[in-house]
């Protein structure tokens, strides 16, 4: 399997193996449990070009690409996991 990110909603992207593992563990992770939202919305997996234009900032500050820091989580076994948000 390989990993990827899926944008989750408008302001939330998770990284796992497919779109039914990312809704399942996003659920659990975050306590959302709505099928009738993912009936319209289902996880979109993002295409290379989004992966190498979004932008996600590390703890230190500095700032890479999305595609880089799964890079980085694949390398740490971090996947699943909850991989960025625009909300705080």
């Amino acid at each position: 399997m390989k990993e990827k990110v899926f944008q989750m909603n408008d302001c939330d992207w998770w990284c796992d193996y497919s779109a039914e593992e990312a809704k399942n563990n996003y659920n659990k992770f975050t306590g959302f449990d709505d099928e009738d939202y993912y009936k319209d919305r289902p996880p979109q997996e993002l295409t290379e070009e989004e992966m190498n234009r979004y932008k996600y900032t590390t703890e230190d500050g500095k700032t890479i690409t999305f595609k880089e820091e799964l890079e980085n989580r694949i390398k740490n076994n971090d996947v699943p996991s909850f991989f960025a948000s625009t909300e705080y």
